[in-house]
């Protein structure tokens, strides 16, 4: 069973929740398909990554990244085995094997350049909260 979340890519609210219930052992799938830069801007995507992190700590955690134009997702260690996560092309994490009680800010992160030549990163949050 998937449980599927599409992200509404806004600054506002900061950290938007997803709570999902009962799902041991299933697949939470979050899409962030529509977040980005304005390219009408002059604005250019260098990279994307997912990132986890617990509520509570400030240890963050690379899962995958990817270039621009590559098509898929470089998983990072110790997600390499894709026993926890599988990064997908249009922005989409699969988190495997969700269980009880977990609870992590997973971040969407777009590096780009902007028409002015600044870099910047633009992150896009949400908190999986995992109940019984």
């Amino acid at each position: 069973m998937i449980s599927e979340s599409a992200i509404v890519c806004q600054d506002k609210p900061e950290d938007p929740k997803i709570v999902v219930l009962g799902v041991n052992n299933s697949v939470v799938s979050l899409n962030w398909e529509n977040c980005g830069p304005d390219p009408d801007d002059g604005e250019t995507i260098i990279s994307f990554s997912f990132r986890r992190q617990r509520p509570s700590s400030l240890e963050v955690e690379q899962i995958a990244s990817r270039g621009p134009t590559e098509g898929g997702f470089t998983m990072i260690a110790p997600f390499q085995n894709k026993n926890k996560y599988d990064a997908r092309a249009l922005q989409e994490l699969r988190i495997l094997n969700v269980q009880k009680n977990e609870e992590y800010v997973y971040t969407l992160a777009i590096h780009y350049k902007t028409s002015g030549g600044a870099f910047l990163e633009q992150p896009f949050r949400v908190t999986v909260d995992v109940k019984g």
